[in-house]
Formats: structure tokens, C-alpha cells, sequence
């Protein structure tokens, strides 16, 4: 079942607009098409930039942008960005994502 959306207004200065709908012609998509794509790809880099700052673990990261940490490790490495693993990372995740019982089998 696909994802119920959201009415979002936002203003955009003129010349924002403008650029919009440059790049919405260049493309030829609608501009929600266009938004949202904008959105998307601003979402992420944000989140590996707060990643990076170390104000989010690669779960949480992940967690946000709906996305498996497999998944998110690979963005990272795309992008250069090198993996900062310790060990209360890894637990805080296996514990957030498969519950308590995933560290004992583990073995951590």
C-alpha cells in the first residue's frame, strides 16, 4: 500500500522558483516530482553530515532516512565518508533494531 502524503506549503523566494523550474524544464518533470527529489537528496546529506559531526550512530542515521544500515554504510562509502564504529554503536543498534536478546547472540 503506498505511503499516505502530506500537504506541505513552502514559499520560495522568486528567483528560488526560478531555478526550480530551470531545472524542472531541463528534466521535464513536475515541480512535486522535483521537490521531492530535492528533498530527498538534502535529507541525506544532512543526515551524513550530522553522521559525521557525530550527533547520530549509523543505526539512528539509517533509521532516519528509512534506509537498512547496509545500505547506509554503502552511501558513506560512495561518498568517501570513513565509518566510525565502537562498540556501545554497535549494541545501541542491534538492541534498537532486533531487541535485547540480539547482543547475547551475538556475542558482544
Amino acid at each position: 500500500m503506498p505511503e499516505k502524503s502530506a500537504v506541505v506549503t513552502v514559499r520560495l523566494s522568486r528567483r528560488d522558483l526560478e531555478r526550480v523550474e530551470a531545472v524542472r524544464a531541463l528534466e521535464n518533470v513536475d515541480r512535486s516530482t522535483l521537490l521531492k527529489e530535492f528533498v530527498e537528496n538534502g535529507l541525506r546529506l544532512r543526515v551524513i553530515n550530522l553522521y559525521q559531526k557525530r550527533r547520530l550512530t549509523a543505526g539512528r542515521a539509517s533509521e532516519i532516512l528509512g534506509v537498512s544500515l547496509r545500505e547506509f554504510l554503502e552511501m558513506l562509502e560512495r561518498g568517501g565518508v570513513p565509518v566510525e564504529w565502537d562498540l556501545e554503536s554497535v549494541k545501541e543498534y542491534l538492541r534498537t533494531r532486533y531487541g535485547e536478546s540480539s547482543i547475547a547472540q551475538s556475542g558482544i
